[in-house]
């Protein structure tokens, strides 16, 4: 999947990516909005969930899905902002995990600074090839490979939280019995997708801080597929250490699916009750019929297919991802069920779009994300 391989990037992109995510989290702090929506975060969850028990909150997000299921954001509503906002809060709370940021300089111009300081002494160091052993990586090199980690952790944070403050995911991690398709590391997958946002403000005269933070979840259960052979130790050392709660095969989608089928067969594992696969390869679903079959198969009667896609590492790669969305989210509509397909970038040609995203970096900004509630008996018959 080379999607999620990440061994080309070199100080000053990661550096400009953190650029990138600082400058728009100082942005929202100068906002009249800010203190309002900052507050939320001392208990995010806690908040989330009275959300999602607010009829007059969910009847407003779900305007916000046009008739066709779409939710185009190229010129985005004030209640569009403030979600976005949200999610970037919450992006941010994994970006910057363990700063204590002082609140006279949480603005665009302090930002600018304060990452600038921090990536001294990575910024020349230059691309890492591809085939250097982990061992044998330098200081800074393993810097910039946790440092992209994070970033890549920070996309799916704010990803998630974009569905969920829409109000389309809502199930708890510890009732969620998850299958993941092309995860690379699996690390975002694990941990990225169930991330708790926390920020609190900690006042000790005369200055007062904004404290990032996060908590760490996990679904009760995890199967994590993808046939990249440099992951094969990777999912090794994780079955060894899984306690029971994941399952990481390092074959390709049908052979590993099937495995799980039998399993399920065997009631050695639960159905699973939501599907993700971010920033997708296309050419890792040639026949939406068949992907959307094989998922059928192993899902429980009712789960949540959560999906997104990149840039690609072209135009064409580009294209070959929409194309995909759109034969997918068709065939769903045609299934009877219920898509919503989000659009974080702007409009115009695919050329205009892939230039465009609403957050981040073409590097790994996620572009489009497709969320779809699955009723298994109904795409069984419809296929």
């Amino acid at each position: 999947m080379t999607e999620n391989h990440w061994a080309t990037f070199s100080g000053q992109q990661l550096a400009s990516a953190y650029a990138i995510e600082a400058d728009a989290l100082g942005a929202i702090a100068m906002s009249p909005s800010f203190n309002g929506l900052i507050q939320h975060f001392s208990d995010y969850d806690g908040y989330l969930k009275s959300l999602l028990s607010d009829t007059n909150y969910l009847e407003g997000v779900r305007a916000l899905v046009s008739p066709e299921g779409l939710v185009d954001t190229a010129i985005p509503t004030k209640e569009l902002v403030l979600l976005f906002c949200q999610a970037q809060i919450a992006a941010s709370a994994e970006l910057f995990k363990g700063w204590k940021i002082p609140s006279d300089q949480l603005h665009r111009e302090g930002m600018r600074l304060l990452i600038k300081k921090s990536t001294a002494d990575i910024i020349d160091e230059p691309g890492i090839p591809g085939d250097i052993p982990p061992d044998q990586l330098g200081y800074a090199q393993k810097q910039i490979l946790s440092g992209i980690n994070v970033i890549q952790n920070a996309d799916t944070v704010r990803v998630v939280q974009i569905i969920r403050l829409l109000g389309l995911l809502s199930t708890p991690a510890k009732e969620i019995h998850q299958l993941s398709l092309g995860v690379g590391n699996g690390y975002r997958d694990l941990y990225g997708i169930h991330i708790i946002p926390r920020v609190t403000l900690s006042e000790v005269m005369p200055s007062r801080s904004y404290c990032f933070d996060t908590s760490e979840s996990q679904a009760a259960h995890t199967v994590l597929i993808d046939n990249d052979s440099a992951q094969k130790e990777h999912f090794y050392d994780l079955n060894v250490n899984a306690r029971g709660r994941l399952l990481a095969l390092n074959e390709d989608a049908d052979i590993s699916l099937e495995q799980l089928r039998d399993m399920q067969k065997e009631s050695l594992l639960e159905p699973r009750n939501l599907v993700v696969c971010l920033r997708i390869d296309h050419r890792m679903i040639p026949n939406p019929e068949d992907f959307i079959r094989l998922i059928s198969r192993v899902i429980a009667s009712e789960a949540e297919l959560v999906m997104t896609i990149g840039a690609g590492h072209s135009l064409s790669e580009f294209k070959g991802r929409l194309k995909c969305f759109d034969d997918l989210f068709d065939l769903l509509a045609e299934s009877g069920q219920k898509p919503v397909r989000i659009l974080l970038h702007g409009g115009g040609s695919s050329e205009d779009k892939r230039g465009k995203p609403n957050f981040g970096q073409l590097a790994y900004a996620s572009y489009e994300i497709l969320h779809c509630k699955l009723h298994r008996d109904h795409l069984t018959e419809a296929l």
